[in-house]
């Protein structure tokens, strides 16, 4: 069991640094005496310092060092889907609170969206991740050199990567980009999805085959994979917001007409809860959110409308409603108006614990540099068969990608990796910019 104890350092005028609500407001001990604005204050911050690259992307694990590597690196080459959803995030940041820094960080999140695609020197190609030729990266990929040599990125690109490139596109280019930006970056959006059309519904990779998770053709979403179907739908909608061409709208009505929205009704499989497929649940949120906020025809909307709803409530068996999702609350309330569920969410986000991030070193340094207290709460034996409560749920990257009726990863077994706060920031910002969260909070 690990336990870190860090007390609350009060200063005159009784908060320091907005990161921590009065004294008087909050509880002496356990892991909650951060406020929900101060928690999203304090990922930002570590995000930006420890996550985020000079050029906008946004590593996932950050690897401390070790004897056989002294020095840090990075591990899990998601970056374009990560710096997707921070794209959105800081967008929502910044309509929330009206603050520069965040539209700035947004913008920077846009930029690095196209250099990802600018880099393989490949028209539309993706690239999962870019990084200076020499910079150390802890990954058994095959990355290929830039043309100007000074970079190498990382193929392989999947159909999660397009998907959170896309929801990032649309939430900043249609929420905050000005008319120059948008147009450079639905210049980008169009090169992407112009090449996944041409190549058949596919991603061909840089050697002209088919990625392992890049496939959207009919047969494909009819008999194997039904969330695909919303993916394409959701890159050809965005692709014509943002550039205003026919072309896309045109495939996009091809595409519905071939059943495409009908056969993405059933893009959450219906399974037991325990071998439900959580990351496929973030994939078909960050589709179905750009879907549902352009689709004006009830005959095709009432298609996204179902799938939204099997995908919050399930079918035989139970759906995301009962896990206490922020982000999927917050998107269901947002299509419903539905407010029942939203005191179980803002509950995973006031209890989410530090350590399912950040070793107790990281901790303590932020404590004393922010003035907050931490108590870690031990992960025990599951008991029972419902989701566990978030305090109880071991390390991970992403809680919204995590199967909350497993375990997961030990916290102290799992200490030579840290990872960024993004899944917090996301559901926070989110919610703050819908309502759904108040400033004080």
């Amino acid at each position: 069991m690990m336990t870190v104890h860090l007390h609350v350092r009060a200063l005159a005028g009784g908060c320091v640094l907005g990161i921590v609500a009065c004294a008087a407001a909050v509880p002496t001990s356990a892991s909650d005496t951060l406020s929900l604005a101060g928690r999203a204050r304090l990922f930002d911050i570590d995000l930006v310092e420890r996550f985020l690259a000079a050029d906008g992307q946004v590593r996932v694990r950050r690897r401390l060092p070790a004897a056989d590597q002294p020095h840090v690196t990075y591990n899990m080459s998601d970056t374009a889907y990560m710096t997707g959803l921070y794209c959105a995030a800081q967008t929502w940041r910044f309509l929330a609170t009206g603050d520069a820094e965040a539209a700035g960080r947004a913008r920077a999140a846009s930029e690095a969206l196209r250099h990802l695609v600018a880099v393989t020197g490949r028209r539309g190609l993706l690239a999962r991740a870019s990084v200076p030729v020499d910079e150390p990266w802890l990954d058994d990929g095959i990355w290929r050199p830039s043309a100007d040599g000074r970079r190498r990125w990382r193929g392989n690109v999947s159909s999660d990567q397009v998907d959170a490139m896309m929801f990032g596109a649309f939430v900043y280019g249609t929420r905050l980009a000005d008319a120059g930006e948008r147009s450079v970056l639905g210049d980008t959006v169009a090169a992407v999805v112009d090449a996944i059309v041409e190549d058949g519904l596919l991603i061909r990779g840089y050697d002209g085959r088919p990625t392992r998770w890049g496939r959207y053709e009919p047969a494909y979403v009819a008999n194997e994979e039904p969330m695909n179907a919303l993916l394409m739908l959701q890159m050809l909608k965005v692709a014509q917001v943002l550039t205003g061409l026919p072309r896309f709208g045109r495939e996009y009505a091809r595409l519905v007409e071939m059943g495409y929205a009908r056969i993405g009704e059933g893009a959450r499989l219906d399974r037991p809860p325990s071998e439900a497929n959580h990351s496929d649940d973030v994939l078909i949120a960050l589709a179905l959110y750009p879907l549902l906020e352009l689709e004006a025809d009830p005959a095709i909307r009432v298609h996204y409308e179902r799938a939204a709803q099997r995908w919050f409530h399930g079918g035989t068996h139970p759906g995301i409603d009962v896990e206490a999702n922020p982000l999927a609350t917050f998107l269901h309330r947002h299509w419903t108006g539905d407010a029942s569920y939203d005191a179980a969410a803002l509950d995973t986000l006031r209890r989410m614990p530090l350590d399912m991030k950040w070793n107790a070193d990281t901790i303590a340094v932020y404590a004393r540099r922010f003035g907050f207290s931490f108590t870690a709460e031990p992960v025990v034996p599951r008991d029972g068969e419902g989701p566990l409560p978030i305090a109880q749920r071991g390390r991970t990257w992403s809680f919204l990608v995590h199967n909350p009726y497993r375990t997961g990863g030990d916290r102290l077994a799992d200490a030579s990796f840290e990872t960024n706060g993004l899944d917090y920031l996301l559901s926070y910002w989110f919610g703050r910019a819908h309502g759904m969260i108040q400033p004080l909070d």
